[in-house]
C-alpha cells in the first residue's frame, strides 16, 4: 500500500510539471539562450549575425515549450541542430554532425564534387579548418616553393569573390583574388597555414601539406557574430601590402545606400563622392578625375567601352546596380593593360548570377523602375543574370509651369543587361555578356534629343597550368546620336553621328619565381567614326542631305608588367605598354611607349608609404563646348592634322591603418597634359567638314593633394575627405590677339581648388540605417561679360579673360533611411525601403550663369540652377 501511494504521488507530480505554463516576453535571443538553459537540462548555445534585433514571445506548457520557442525561432529565420546534448541555434545555418564522403581523402580542393553536395546554400561550414589539404604530388621531389591556385566563391550562390586577401601564415607571402575570384600564390614546400579573409565574409584558415604545384578551389560564407557582438574584420594589414595607388574600391552595398537625386543606386554618383573626382555641377553627364576632362576616362563594363555613362544628361548613371559585381577606379597607378585615355580608368564589371537558385528583384521609385532575375541554367555550371531598367518621368514634366520650356516636354530612358556564364570544366569558363541603352528626351516642341550605348562581349578564362592563367575577351562597341530640330516644315532637320568599335584582348598571368608575378598580352581596337549627316525632315525642306567622311582606324596595343617582392616590406612593379594608332584614308601612323612604375614601403603592417609614376596616350576626343558630355558632343580620331593626347603623372601617397577599422591617407600629386583640345572663339563643331581648323591645342597642368579618412565596421561606417585641386591649361600657337587668354594660363572649366565630401551610414539596427552625403565645392570658372561697346550700330558685349570668374560655391546635403527586409526570411519576398530628400537644405546651387537683355536692352544676369529645391523621394525594393 505504501508503494501504491508513493507511486500516485510520484505520477501527480510529474503531471503537474507537465502542467506547469512557462512564459517568456519579447526577451532577445540572449535572454531566450540563457531562459532555455535554465529550465531544460540540455545546453544551448547560440549564434548570430551582427546588430540582430529579433525579439521572441514564447507560452506554453513545459512539455510543449521546447516546441513553441523552436517554431518561434524558425518563424523568424532561425534553425536548431543537435549534437549529443547540445543544441545550436544558427541564422539561416545548420551545424552538419556527420562529414561528408571524402573528408579524410588525403588529396582534393577544398570545393570538390562531393563537398558541392554535401553543402547546401545554407550550410554552416564553407570548407573544412580542421582538414589537412594535401596540395600536388607526394612523390614530387621539389624543393623551395610551389605554386597553389584556384578561385574563391561565394557558398551560397556560387559566384567569384574578388578582394579576398590570402595569406601564408608562416612564410608572410600574400596576393588577393581577382576580378574573378581567383588567386595564385607561392607558398614554400612543406607544412603551410594559409589564412583568407574578406569584407563580410567569415575568416578561412586553412590547413595544407604542400608537396608540388596544384590547386584550390575555396567556398566562403557570410560572417556572424557571436553573442557579445565581436566583429571579425577582414585583414586590414593587406591594405599595406600593394605597391598599386590611387585605386577606389566602391561596394555595391555602399552604393546603393548613398542619397542620391530621386533615390536610384548610382554608381558614377557613387565615384564622384571620392576625392579626387568632381563634376562641373548637378544633372551633368561624365566625370573629371584629377584634373581630365570628361573624354579622358576610359570607362569599361564588362571589358566594352561606354562612351556616355549617363542617362538624361546625367541624372541617372547608365549602370544597373543590380547586376553589377564590383567598380574600381584608377586614379595615379593604372595597370599596363588597359590604355588609350590619359586620365583614369573606370572598370565596371557584371555579375555572373547565382549558380545554387533562381532569385530575383524588383524596384520601383518616383521616377524610375528596375528588375534582375538570375539564377542556375544547369546548376553549379551555366548560370545566367538579366536586369533592366526604365523610367516613367513626364508625369512629372506635365507639372511644370506652362511657361517654362520643359511644360509638355518628355524624357525616358531604358536600359537591359544579359549575360549567360558557363563552366566547362575546372580550368576553364565562357561568359556571353550583353548592354544596350536608350535616351529620348525633348524639353520644347521642336528640339529633341535621342542616343544609345550597345555592347556585346565573349570571354574566355583558363588556367593553363600552376603558373600561368589567360583571359581573352572579343566584343563590339557602339555609340549612336540623334538631335532634331523641327521647328518648321522648311526648315526641319535631323543630324546623326554614330561610333562603333571591334575589340579584342588576351592576358596572360604568368607567376616567374616566389618573387616575380608577369602580366603580358595584346590588344586591338578597330574604329568607323561617323561624325555627323543631316537630312531634311520633310519633302518640303530646303535642307540638303550632307554626309562627313567616316573616319577609321585601328589601335593596337602590347603591354607587359611585373609585380616584384623584393622584402617583404619593399614591393615594386613596372610596366610598359606601347600603343599605337593607325588612322586610314588617309594613313597616319601614330606610337607612343607608356611607362608604369609604383612602389611600395611597409614601415609597420599598419603604416607605408608608396609612390608612382605614369605615362598615358589618347587616340580619340571628344570634341565639346560644354563642361561636360552631352548628346550633340562631337567624337575625333586623331588623324594627320589632330595629334594624339599625352599626358604624365607622378604621385605619392601616406597610409596608415588605425585599429584595424579607420584607414588614413593622403595622396599629393603633379600631372600634365599635351595636345589637349581647346577651340576657336565662334567654332562651329557640328557638321564641321574642316573642324580642325576651328581648334586649338593647349597645354594642361594640374596639381593637388588629396586627404581621405575611412571608417569600415562598426555602426557607423564612411569616409570623409578634402581636396585642394588645381587644373590650367594655355594654348601653344601663337594666333596674335585671338590667343586665347593672350598665351597665359586659364583655369579649365572643371577647376575647383577646394573640395569636401562626406558620406557616412550610422546603423541603428539590422534594419534600420541612416545614410547622409554632403557635397562641397568651390564654384567652377565661368566667362562672363565685363563691359560693352558699341560696333556696326549696334550695342556689343566684351568679355572678360577666358574662365576668369567663378560661379558661387555649391554646397549639397542629402539624407536617406534605409529599411532593411524584417527577420521572417522564410517568407518568398522580402521588402526594403529607402525614404530621402536629396538637397535637404534646398539651396539653389548655380549650373551656369547667364545674361539676356529687356525690352529696354538693358543686360542683367541670371543663374540657372538644375534641383533649386529639396527633393523628397521614397522607393520600394522585393528581393526574392
Amino acid at each position: 500500500m505504501k508503494k501504491i501511494v508513493t507511486l500516485f504521488f510520484l505520477l501527480a507530480s510529474l503531471n503537474l510539471a507537465a502542467q506547469e505554463t512557462l512564459e517568456v516576453k519579447r526577451v532577445s535571443l540572449d535572454s531566450l539562450v540563457s531562459f532555455l538553459n535554465k529550465e531544460f537540462p540540455q545546453d544551448f548555445y547560440s549564434v548570430r549575425y551582427e546588430e540582430e534585433q529579433a525579439t521572441f514571445s514564447v507560452r506554453a506548457s513545459r512539455d510543449e515549450f521546447l516546441k513553441q520557442a523552436f517554431e518561434a525561432l524558425r518563424l523568424k529565420g532561425y534553425r536548431v541542430s543537435s549534437y549529443g546534448n547540445a543544441r545550436f541555434i544558427l541564422h539561416g545555418k545548420t551545424v552538419f554532425t556527420d562529414l561528408p564522403t571524402g573528408y579524410f581523402d588525403s588529396q582534393g580542393a577544398a570545393n570538390d564534387g562531393s563537398l558541392d553536395q554535401y553543402l547546401s546554400e545554407q550550410s554552416a561550414i564553407a570548407t573544412f579548418q580542421n582538414k589537412v589539404y594535401e596540395i600536388g604530388d607526394p612523390g614530387a621531389k621539389t624543393s623551395g616553393s610551389a605554386y597553389l591556385s584556384g578561385h574563391v566563391r561565394d557558398v551560397s550562390s556560387g559566384e567569384p569573390l574578388s578582394g579576398v586577401s590570402v595569406y601564408d601564415e608562416k612564410s608572410g607571402i600574400y596576393t588577393v583574388t581577382d576580378a574573378d575570384g581567383f588567386y595564385r600564390v607561392a607558398i614554400p614546400v612543406g607544412d603551410s597555414h594559409l589564412s583568407l579573409s574578406g569584407y563580410s565574409l567569415e575568416d578561412l584558415h586553412l590547413t595544407l601539406k604542400i608537396w608540388d604545384d596544384g590547386s584550390l578551389d575555396v567556398v566562403m560564407k557570410e560572417k556572424v557574430t557571436a553573442l557579445t557582438g565581436s566583429v571579425v574584420s577582414a585583414d586590414a594589414v593587406s591594405r599595406h601590402r600593394d605597391a598599386k595607388m590611387g585605386i577606389e574600391r566602391v561596394r555595391m552595398d555602399v552604393i546603393k545606400k548613398i542619397p542620391t537625386a530621386f533615390g536610384e543606386g548610382d554608381i558614377i554618383k557613387a565615384v564622384l563622392t571620392l576625392p579626387g573626382v568632381k563634376s562641373v555641377g548637378e544633372a551633368s553627364g561624365g566625370f573629371n578625375v584629377r584634373g581630365g576632362s570628361t573624354d579622358q576616362n576610359l570607362i569599361l563594363f564588362n571589358d566594352g567601352v561606354i562612351y556616355n555613362p549617363t542617362h538624361l544628361f546625367g541624372i541617372f548613371s547608365a549602370f544597373n546596380s543590380d547586376v553589377i559585381s564590383e567598380v574600381e577606379l584608377y586614379k595615379s597607378t593604372i595597370p599596363a593593360e588597359f590604355g588609350g585615355r590619359i586620365s583614369s580608368v573606370l572598370d565596371v564589371r557584371g555579375r555572373e548570377g547565382n549558380s545554387k537558385k533562381i532569385s530575383g528583384s524588383l524596384g520601383v521609385g518616383l521616377l524610375t523602375g528596375h528588375f534582375h532575375l538570375e539564377g542556375p541554367i544547369v546548376k553549379d555550371r551555366t548560370t545566367f543574370i538579366i536586369g533592366g531598367r526604365t523610367t516613367y518621368s513626364n508625369w512629372l514634366l506635365n507639372l511644370m509651369p506652362e511657361n517654362s520650356n520643359y511644360h509638355g516636354g518628355k524624357a525616358s530612358f531604358s536600359d537591359v543587361n544579359a549575360s549567360v556564364t558557363h563552366k566547362i570544366n575546372a580550368a576553364n569558363s565562357i561568359q556571353a555578356s550583353a548592354y544596350w541603352s536608350r535616351d529620348g528626351f525633348s524639353f520644347d516642341r521642336d528640339t529633341s534629343f535621342r542616343y544609345s550605348n550597345l555592347n556585346a562581349a565573349l570571354k574566355w578564362r583558363s588556367r593553363l597550368g600552376s603558373r600561368l592563367n589567360l583571359i581573352a575577351t572579343a566584343g563590339y562597341d557602339s555609340y549612336g546620336a540623334t538631335f532634331t530640330n523641327d521647328f518648321n516644315e522648311w526648315s526641319g532637320y535631323a543630324i546623326n553621328t554614330a561610333i562603333k568599335d571591334v575589340f579584342a584582348k588576351a592576358t596572360f598571368r604568368y607567376a616567374v619565381s616566389d618573387a616575380h608575378n608577369i602580366s603580358f598580352g595584346l590588344s586591338a581596337m578597330m574604329y568607323a567614326l561617323e561624325p555627323g549627316a543631316i537630312e531634311g525632315l520633310n519633302g518640303n525642306t530646303y535642307i540638303m542631305p550632307r554626309k562627313l567622311d567616316t573616319q577609321k582606324a585601328v589601335e593596337p596595343a602590347l603591354f607587359i608588367s611585373d609585380s616584384w617582392n623584393v622584402t617583404p616590406k619593399l614591393v615594386l612593379e613596372g610596366g610598359v605598354r606601347l600603343g599605337s594608332l593607325v588612322a586610314l584614308e588617309p594613313v597616319k601612323f601614330y606610337a607612343y611607349p607608356e611607362v608604369r612604375i609604383s612602389g611600395k614601403y611597409s614601415f609597420l603592417d599598419n603604416l607605408s608609404v608608396k609612390a608612382g609614376f605614369n605615362t598615358m596616350s589618347q587616340y580619340i576626343h571628344l570634341i565639346t563646348n560644354t563642361s561636360s558630355i552631352s548628346p550633340i558632343d562631337t567624337w575625333q580620331l586623331s588623324n594627320a592634322r589632330i595629334r594624339p593626347q599625352t599626358g604624365w603623372q607622378a604621385a605619392a601617397g601616406l597610409y596608415w591603418t588605425i585599429g584595424g577599422s579607420l584607414d588614413l591617407s593622403l595622396e599629393p600629386y603633379y600631372k600634365q597634359m599635351e595636345h589637349y583640345l581647346d577651340y576657336k572663339s565662334g567654332a562651329m563643331l557640328m557638321m564641321n567638314e574642316n573642324l580642325a581648323d576651328d581648334l586649338v591645342e593647349t597645354n594642361g597642368k594640374a596639381y593637388g593633394i588629396e586627404f581621405m579618412a575611412k571608417k569600415t565596421s562598426g555602426k557607423l561606417t564612411g569616409w570623409v575627405s578634402y581636396t585642394y585641386a588645381r587644373t590650367q591649361l594655355r594654348e601653344t600657337q601663337d594666333r596674335g590677339v585671338e590667343t586665347i587668354n593672350g598665351g597665359d594660363w586659364y583655369n579649365a572649366p572643371h577647376d575647383k581648388p577646394h573640395e569636401v565630401k562626406l558620406v557616412g551610414n550610422y546603423k541603428f539596427t539590422h534594419r534600420y540605417s541612416l545614410s547622409v552625403n554632403l557635397d562641397y565645392s568651390t564654384g567652377r570658372p565661368v566667362t562672363l561679360p565685363v563691359g560693352y561697346y558699341y560696333y556696326g550700330g549696334g550695342k556689343r558685349l566684351a568679355y572678360s579673360s577666358r574662365n576668369n570668374y567663378r560661379i558661387p560655391d555649391y554646397f549639397r546635403l542629402d539624407l536617406a533611411m534605409n529599411i532593411e527586409p524584417g527577420h521572417y526570411l522564410r517568407q518568398l519576398t522580402h521588402m526594403s525601403w529607402t525614404i530621402g530628400v536629396y538637397n535637404v537644405t534646398g539651396r539653389k546651387n548655380a549650373y551656369s550663369v547667364f545674361y539676356s537683355a529687356d525690352e529696354a536692352g538693358n543686360i542683367s544676369g541670371k543663374m540657372l540652377s538644375v534641383f533649386a529645391y529639396p527633393i523628397p523621394y521614397v522607393n520600394l525594393n522585393l528581393k526574392f
